[in-house]
């Protein structure tokens, strides 16, 4: 049958996990799950807890999906709900995600595995397979006729099996991903065994990682010797407005190389201490001209301003750019087609009366200040930056109405096209209320609509008496288009293409 996946529960996991949460986010953003706000809220909920499974609760669980409900809610409403994100993915792959690379899967957690045990697993990401593909690393061999094999590549074959043999027996010693006990670094290989750890004896701030380190180790060859660094942003427990954060660098047998310290003394400060928060990283894929870079933004703590720092692969800094308000999200991709990947970056603008924005930066060109409309919120002494896309995303009645801001979270290209969504409702975390953007190449506008009904009850509910009281109108929801273009337009806003109905 077309579309079918073959699923092999005795694999172990050993995707990317960047490649998992693209994955997710796919699944967010498509039209299967556009109308379903409980279950994409609980898909994200099972995700943020995807490396700290064991240690996820039903209580845990009700607690986040029905956070004014706790009481009235048992172990049997999450039951349902999970079976009915269960039915929802299978619809998504056999729809839209019938060619994605990636399988999300909900197991049943009360069934007994091939071991005897029972099953306590959430959620599951898997390679998927083709119905009637089996997976081997000697399939291209098993492919031909023995008998056509030369006695010297059968010597070859036989050599490169003995040596994988070996290799087994030493065990994976490459670093596959990360686990967070306490005060402790776990660094695991592809099968979950622990390869080395690293204990901070000054603790570290448990909050700063939501329980789990999904996304915050990057494990990557920054110098192209077949060797992977692990990146590990490192938040001291106690008062953050005393201690910044930092970025720490291992081999991967674990000996620290190298350590940086985001953020530096501005005169915007007005003598206080220099802490800096890393919100975001990650790694620039090596060009012909060019080896892996590092980006990291960070945020002056609490609120601004926001530092994008360019690094080597040795910890020294490169550039930097920085932004009156925060960069929360990152991510890169090739948008025009050279051949190297452009940053895009999305959070607050301080200076344009806290909306949303999206920066994209052209990793060559990271220096200055952004430009702010509110003096108060300009950095100085930076020179003018030269962002190749600068957005403003307008702000809903609902959202200046309870919050101080609305955020842009989740950029993401695909297809050549640029994604995101701003959350109009800041709290309680996650925030929420989702407006969903995208963008075709050319940066027009294709989409702007408030993808589930958690926007539209929420306006509901707060303007449903009062001297404000209305229902969300036509020309309301037609205000979401006008997206603001500061930099990289020939008009004022960004202009609309054919939208995506």
């Amino acid at each position: 049958m077309q579309g079918h996946i073959s699923q092999t529960p005795d694999v172990p996991d050993v995707l990317d996990p960047s490649a998992v949460s693209e994955q997710i986010d796919r699944i967010l953003r498509s039209q299967s799950f556009a109308n379903k706000s409980q279950l994409k809220k609980l898909l994200e909920i099972l995700h943020r807890n995807m490396d700290a499974q064991s240690t996820l609760k039903t209580e845990g669980v009700i607690r986040e999906l029905w956070p004014g409900e706790a009481r009235t809610k048992r172990a049997a409403d999450v039951a349902t709900e999970m079976n009915r994100l269960r039915h929802a993915l299978e619809t998504y792959y056999k729809s839209e995600g019938k060619s994605d690379s990636i399988l999300i899967s909900l197991p049943s957690r009360s069934a007994a595995a091939l071991d005897g045990s029972v099953e306590k697993r959430w959620i599951m990401a898997k390679p998927r397979v083709s119905e009637g593909e089996q997976p081997s690393p000697t399939k291209a061999i098993g492919q031909r006729k023995l008998s056509r094999i030369l006695p010297i590549t059968a010597v070859l074959v036989l050599g490169i099996l003995a040596y994988g043999t070996i290799q087994m027996r030493k065990g994976d010693t490459r670093p596959q991903s990360a686990r967070l006990d306490g005060s402790t670094l776990r660094i695991l290989n592809a099968e979950g065994k622990e390869l080395w750890s690293k204990t901070f004896p000054e603790g570290i701030r448990s909050d700063s990682y939501y329980e789990n380190l999904h996304g915050l180790v990057w494990i990557a060859d920054l110098e192209g010797k077949g060797h992977a660094d692990v990146l590990f942003p490192y938040f001291p427990a106690g008062n953050p407005l005393s201690h910044s954060s930092t970025l720490i660098c291992y081999s991967d047998r674990g000996k620290e190389k190298w350590r940086w310290t985001p953020g530096r003394e501005l005169p915007e400060l007005k003598g206080s201490a220099a802490t800096f928060m890393i919100v975001s990283f990650g790694v620039l894929k090596a060009t012909t001209n060019r080896p892996p870079r590092i980006v990291i933004s960070s945020q002056y703590f609490p609120w601004w301003p926001c530092q994008v720092a360019i690094l080597d692969s040795h910890g020294k800094l490169l550039s930097e750019y920085w932004h009156s308000g925060v960069i929360s999200y990152m991510t890169f991709a090739d948008l025009d087609g050279d051949g190297r990947q452009e940053i895009i970056a999305a959070g607050v603008a301080n200076g344009y009366d806290h909306q949303a924005t999206l920066v994209v930066l052209d990793p060559d060109r990271v220096f200055g200040a952004s430009k702010e409309i509110q003096p108060q919120f300009q950095i100085h002494g930076m020179g003018d930056a030269q962002e190749r896309l600068r957005l403003l995303f307008p702000r809903s009645d609902l959202n200046r109405a309870l919050f101080q801001f609305n955020l842009a979270m989740d950029p993401a290209v695909e297809h050549g096209n640029l994604r995101l969504t701003v959350a109009e409702c800041i709290t309680p975390l996650p925030p929420g209320c989702r407006i969903w953007y995208e963008f075709d190449k050319n940066f027009r506008l294709i989409a702007a609509y408030a993808g589930t009904d958690e926007f539209r009850s929420a306006h509901e509910r707060f303007y449903q008496t009062g001297k404000n009281a209305h229902a969300l109108s036509e020309g309301e929801q037609e205000a979401f288009q006008k997206v603001r273009c500061l930099v990289g337009c020939k008009t004022e806003f960004v202009p609309v293409g054919k939208l995506v109905p």
